[in-house]
């Protein structure tokens, strides 16, 4: 496959870049969160290397930020999907392709520990604010933060 000028149909080029730079970031937060730390840039253009397929810098910064050209080099995209351990059909597969499970599940996790933190922030910076009005709060943030996972369960 090959590259797309972002000036061809625009609207369907800027959804598949935007899509891609999401499944990517999910990715790398994914294996951040597995192994503690973030993933470098260096350490997957190096992994691809071994597989026989470039990135450079450029390129993985624009498939990242969802700008510059669509990226729909199929060497590269199978290529880290076999780095991420996921389906090349995930990252192929445009915006109806399904999200692993290993990936979705610690992407969940993600989520609830940002929503603990904000909760403790809010918390600690309310806390001259009267015991109703942080019920108020408290339940109008569980409503937000945790409406989309519960709405997946149901």
């Amino acid at each position: 496959m090959t590259e797309q000028h972002p000036d061809g149909p625009a609207g369907a080029d800027e959804k598949a870049r935007r899509t891609l730079a999401s499944k990517l970031n999910l990715l790398l937060d994914a294996v951040a969160a597995e192994r503690g730390q973030p993933l470098t840039y260096r350490e997957i253009a190096t992994a691809l290397g071994d597989r026989g397929v470039s990135l450079s810098r450029a390129r993985w910064s624009y498939m990242l930020s969802g700008t510059g050209y669509l990226v729909t080099d199929e060497a590269l995209l199978r290529g880290l999907a076999g780095y991420f351990e996921v389906s090349a059909d995930y990252l192929l597969g445009g915006p109806d392709a399904v999200e692993p499970d290993r990936i979705a599940a610690v992407n969940e996790l993600i989520a609830a520990m940002r929503a603990a933190k904000v909760r403790t922030f809010a918390a600690r910076t309310l806390g001259e604010v009267s015991p109703p009005t942080l019920r108020a709060i408290t339940e109008i943030l569980n409503q937000v933060i945790d409406g989309p996972a519960n709405e997946k369960k149901n």
